[in-house]
């Protein structure tokens, strides 16, 4: 067996054990891996500044104001206007 397999292998049997909730980060996780390297090999040649590599690990909360209630989401203070 390579060290591939086995290592695909304790992964498997590791996702058997989580919630489904759990599974649903694991996998939003491994796609952003994926994305990550499918951004590298098509940027190899171009120097990519850091923090156009942040969206990468950005999350779809679904909330649309967040980043204008931001208090309100994390403090629980009342939303602004506007």
């Amino acid at each position: 067996m390579s060290m591939r397999e086995a290592t695909m292998g304790r992964i498997y049997d590791t996702l058997q054990v989580l919630p489904e909730q759990q599974l649903a980060l694991v996998l939003r996780f491994v796609e952003s891996l994926k994305e990550a390297v499918a951004t590298k090999v098509s940027t190899r040649k171009t120097a990519v500044a850091p923090i156009y590599k942040l969206r990468i690990a950005s999350v779809d909360t679904g909330i649309a104001d967040l980043a204008g209630q931001h208090d309100h989401y994390l403090y629980g203070v009342e939303k602004r206007d506007g």
